[in-house]
């Protein structure tokens, strides 16, 4: 992975069979509230003033490897 990036991040739908589920089969993790960076929470409220929390949403992670890592 390129400019050693720790993860991947993702907001989505929780109950939508082709978002949350789907991203699950990825390697993604669902987020604790108390594990959102303040990045996240800036998407979320952004989210939230769009309309979008009308239905359930959730962040979601991914660990990336890193080179240095996968070589060991």
């Amino acid at each position: 992975v390129t400019a050693g990036l720790p993860a991947l991040t993702l907001t989505t739908f929780a109950d939508v069979p082709w978002n949350a589920p789907y991203y699950e089969r990825c390697g993604f993790r669902p987020l604790a509230v108390h594990q959102e960076t303040p990045g996240l929470r800036r998407r979320r409220a952004h989210e939230a003033a769009a309309g979008l929390d009308r239905w359930p949403r959730l962040c979601m992670r991914r660990d990336l490897e890193t080179t240095a890592r996968a070589g060991q």
